[in-house]
């Protein structure tokens, strides 16, 4: 999969959640998150390095500094220890040219690379 569909797949689970509370006007607990619970419906559907770095990336950007210490930790540790798995610039070349940009812009934002 490539950064824009991983992002559209987060994106309407995210948004699914949001409805769910809605339709059932139930309160937010404590450390209940949309983006945690986008990310726990798809984190066992990648298997490429690649593909599970840009759902940690997604995670992160998606959360915009909102998430808990703890939780960021754990996306960041998750994402670094990805990108020295991967050769990210053969990676990068693979990609389409609009999706290595926003990967890279998303990842320097990030202070990831």
């Amino acid at each position: 999969m490539n950064y824009a569909e991983i992002r559209a797949w987060f994106l309407g689970s995210y948004y699914s959640y949001c409805r769910l509370k809605l339709r059932h006007r139930s309160a937010w607990g404590d450390g209940e998150s949309e983006v945690g619970f986008a990310y726990s419906e798809l984190e066992s559907s990648f298997d490429l390095p690649v593909e599970k770095l840009m759902l940690e990336v997604s995670a992160l950007i998606l959360s915009a500094g909102r998430s808990s210490e703890s939780v960021k930790k754990y996306h960041m540790d998750a994402a670094l220890e990805l990108v020295e798995q991967i050769d990210l610039s053969s990676m990068l070349k693979e990609l389409p040219p609009e999706e290595a940009a926003d990967l890279v812009e998303d990842l320097r934002l990030l202070e990831i690379c």
